[in-house]
């Protein structure tokens, strides 16, 4: 990418996203290789009257702490870096993984007690200050995951930050009102037959705040609503493994059965602890430049057209009282050309085959931004 881009989407994030003032303290904790986009983001904090900090963590090294790591040591180092997280007034959490495989041949036990007793925990800190952004960074190996040239995913990447983030939350605020008023949500495409309930759980509207790319609106279904089956259309990528033609059938609100490519590892995932068998989340993809899958989910769950549902630990802003170690999504795409299907909120069809119908909500089609709105 070229530096004007990175430069654009740094200052995207200081002052959109974080609205960084003159004294504050922000983290920049960066997984992988991001040299150029990090040192943007550093000048631009500076530019800002602000203070960075870095955090950089080689995968493979990372890799190496997660292997040989017990509980105790886990919970040493995340007191440390919550000291750490204390006396910061944000976060940037970057991710660029250069070989997206890396975790493939790491041991599921190691990798679970790492998210119960780190990362969860940690991510969970951070994501209750009011100042975070979650963001991966275009990489060849992610490129290569989601079957795209390098230059192609970085102008994706590139479209889908700096779109017009303000216009898209003033499109919005229609759907916002629906789901604050709507009783039952009903999901209908091939292999797909689901309906819950998200009476009185708030909705959150994604704009570019907290991720980026963003373009989401999400809530939760009540924990025990969910009845029906749900056929997820686009693969999930966990941890250096691809999961793909994944299955949920619900009762009361319980995964009662599944399938997929992979069942060991789903069946692994769903008996994390009792929270990972219930979902945490139902979001609607809102944005207009991420128009297929790609094999990351800070991407999959923005696309325009789709739904997704997470299992496990539900958000702070939607919050259903599901708890759980692990939040996982799963995306069903509805766009005619992935098999199509409706969406309902009570008995008001919102959106058939990827395109919301309510005239007030025509806008989220997408059209004005794909013919050039792209910045705020």
């Amino acid at each position: 990418m070229s530096t004007q881009e990175l430069s654009f989407i740094a200052k995207r994030v200081v002052h959109h996203s974080l609205e960084i003032q003159k004294g504050e303290k922000v983290l920049i904790d960066v997984e992988g290789d991001a040299e150029e986009f990090s040192n943007q983001l550093i000048k631009e904090v500076y530019h800002a009257g602000a203070s960075p900090y870095l955090k950089s963590t080689r995968i493979s090294n990372l890799k190496k702490l997660i292997i040989g790591a017990t509980k105790e040591s886990l919970t040493l180092w995340l007191h440390q870096e919550q000291y750490r997280a204390e006396g910061m007034d944000a976060y940037i959490g970057l991710k660029a993984e250069e070989n997206i495989y890396e975790f493939n041949d790491l041991p599921r036990d190691q990798h679970q007690l790492y998210q119960k007793y780190f990362s969860q925990k940690l991510q969970l800190d951070y994501l209750g200050k009011n100042k975070w952004i979650l963001m991966r960074y275009p990489t060849k190996g992610m490129a290569q995951l989601a079957k795209l040239g390098s230059e192609e995913l970085k102008a994706i990447f590139y479209k889908s930050c700096a779109m017009d983030y303000k216009k898209l939350s003033e499109d919005v605020k229609p759907l916002e009102t629906r789901l604050s008023k709507t009783k039952t949500v009903m999901i209908s495409s091939p292999g797909t037959d689901l309906t819950f309930s998200i009476q009185h759980i708030d909705s959150f509207m994604c704009d570019g705040r907290y991720n980026l790319p963003d373009g989401e609106i999400f809530t939760a279904p009540i924990r025990d609503s969910v009845n029906g089956t749900i056929h997820f259309n686009c693969p999930t990528y966990f941890q250096g493994h691809v999961i793909e033609d994944v299955r949920f059938e619900f009762v009361d609100g319980k995964i009662v059965s599944y399938d997929g490519n992979d069942r060991d590892l789903l069946k692994s995932i769903l008996e994390t602890d009792d929270g990972a068998s219930y979902i945490g989340e139902f979001g609607i993809g809102l944005n207009p430049f991420i128009t297929k899958p790609m094999n990351n989910i800070l991407f999959d769950e923005k696309m325009s057209g789709s739904i997704h549902l997470a299992i496990g630990q539900a958000f702070p802003m939607a919050d259903n009282g599901n708890e759980s170690a692990i939040h996982l999504d799963f995306v069903l795409n509805q766009q005619s050309s992935y098999g199509g299907g409706s969406l309902y909120f009570d008995e008001e069809l919102i959106r058939k085959d990827g395109l919301f119908v309510p005239k007030d909500l025509e806008n989220l089609n997408g059209v004005e931004y794909q013919n050039g709105r792209l910045r705020v």
